[in-house]
């Protein structure tokens, strides 16, 4: 398996790289590149992972995610069916804050852009909602001249900046990538843990995709995720009970067993645990949140 180094190809003369993605699916293995990634997700869904966090993303998502920051973008196993006429669209902009802090942040007028970029360390991210001034931003950049797509680049991130809606995703910065096999090691894990996650999954079976004793393994995946490997087993399961408890018909039970839970109560008290609520008071919550 290669390194999950990602290399960004680098246009000659542009200090900036503008993307436009229309896939299937987002690529789904986790990695990371020295460029700053800030992103627009147009269409799609699916499980986010960004340095320590596990969440979802979905459609107006805008993601700024830092340097050598640990990520993937996994689309919902629908994307991936043969028959699926499901779309993953993106746009994005991929810069190096070296490019830019001597020079360009470094004017009294853009400092506080390079404080900015300090928190995209942890990841950032701003939920919109259709017609968002932030979206419209960026689905001007693919037909903008080099210096309009510029202009947009640091307006969009003086918005960010001065947004108070905006979160802060991961608690753990992540400044240099650390071994390529640590990385092959954590991507096996997180996909194997994401694919059968509804299953019964042991620490002898991840130990055995990381190819560490279970003794080893607990030790190599808390240096590297700061939680254990229960921990997040229990985070993917309930990310994706909550998204069947706002999609699906199924009952909280039929939910509970569809996400590897075999008992309930447990399966109730994980989710009080992560959430902050039950799952009943979950559905309540949900179906109360205005749309728009």
């Amino acid at each position: 398996m290669k390194p999950l180094l990602f290399k960004v190809p680098a246009i000659e003369d542009r200090t900036f790289r503008v993307e436009q993605d229309n896939f299937p699916h987002f690529y789904g293995l986790l990695h990371f590149h020295p460029e700053i990634q800030l992103t627009l997700i147009q269409e799609g869904e699916g499980t986010l992972i960004v340095g320590d966090k596990i969440d979802r993303f979905g459609r107006n998502d805008v993601l700024l995610l830092g340097s050598n920051l640990p990520h993937v973008l996994r689309s919902d196993p629908d994307y991936f069916a043969p028959e699926s006429t499901r779309r993953s669209v993106a746009i994005s902009v991929l810069f190096r804050a070296e490019h830019l802090e001597p020079t360009v942040l470094n004017l009294p007028e853009t400092r506080h852009l390079q404080l900015f970029l300090r928190e995209s360390q942890h990841g950032v991210r701003l939920r919109c909602g259709e017609g968002h001034p932030l979206t419209e931003k960026f689905e001007s950049l693919p037909t903008q001249r080099p210096i309009e797509q510029f202009l947009t680049l640091l307006s969009i991130l003086d918005y960010l900046s001065t947004c108070a809606d905006r979160e802060v995703i991961s608690a753990t910065a992540f400044t240099h990538p650390q071994r390529p096999e640590d990385h092959q090691r954590l991507e096996r894990v997180f996909s194997f843990i994401l694919e059968n996650y509804h299953a019964s999954i042991t620490l002898e079976d991840v130990a055995s995709m990381a190819n560490l004793t279970p003794g080893a393994f607990c030790r190599f995946f808390r240096q590297h995720t700061r939680k254990t490997f229960l921990t997040l087993l229990n985070e993917v399961r309930i990310e994706h009970a909550c998204r069947y408890l706002r999609e699906s018909k199924q009952t909280i039970s039929q939910i509970a067993f569809s996400c590897g839970y075999t008992n309930l109560s447990n399966f109730n008290r994980q989710f009080k645990g992560i959430t902050g609520m039950a799952p009943g008071e979950y559905i309540r919550s949900y179906n109360r949140t205005p749309i728009g």
